[in-house]
């Protein structure tokens, strides 16, 4: 293990002198500095010739001679990546010129403020049916339901007003 230690100290600081040396990034090489600027030139002389009223086919010239200034950049700083074909201009979006009108469906008639009265008389409303009773507390000669009426004791019974009275569960239920 130790004789490999010092080869590995030497290999780790050889990268690093190495990398030192080289530019961390194409860009900031002076190459593309130098290509950078040449281009910008042309570029600014083909934008001033363009304005003193270079017809489209003038336009055409000019662009023709500025590919090689492009492109000499583009490998420059891209490190020669530049001479990748450009996308295919099929694959790009292009929205529409016009857009058609939306067209709007005709507002619904506003609906009556009053509703008509059904032909048939609707039919009386079901009286609701009583919750069921329960008892609610007892004396020695009876005892009172939840409803208020008082039920007799006769032996182990409720006596109620229409008969005897059952309460099964707690909820009463008489005759």
């Amino acid at each position: 293990m130790r004789p490999r230690l010092p080869l590995l100290y030497a290999l780790l600081a050889a990268a690093a002198v190495a990398a030192q040396s080289q530019p961390r990034d194409a860009l900031e090489s002076a190459e593309c500095r130098q290509a950078l600027a040449a281009l910008r030139l042309q570029e600014q002389a083909a934008v001033a010739e363009a304005e003193r009223g270079a017809g489209p086919v003038a336009r055409d010239t000019l662009a023709q001679r500025l590919a090689p200034a492009r492109q000499r950049a583009a490998r420059a700083c891209l490190q020669g990546r530049a001479d990748a074909p450009p996308p295919a201009p099929g694959r790009f979006v292009t929205p529409p010129l016009t857009v058609p009108p939306v067209a709007m469906p005709a507002p619904l008639p506003a609906p009556p403020s009053v509703l008509p009265m059904p032909a048939t008389p609707l039919p009386p409303a079901l009286p609701r049916p009583a919750p069921p009773a329960s008892i609610t507390s007892c004396d020695a000669l009876g005892c009172w339901a939840s409803d208020g009426t008082r039920l007799q004791r006769a032996g182990p019974n409720l006596l109620g007003p229409r008969g005897f009275c059952s309460a099964p569960g707690g909820v009463l239920s008489c005759p």
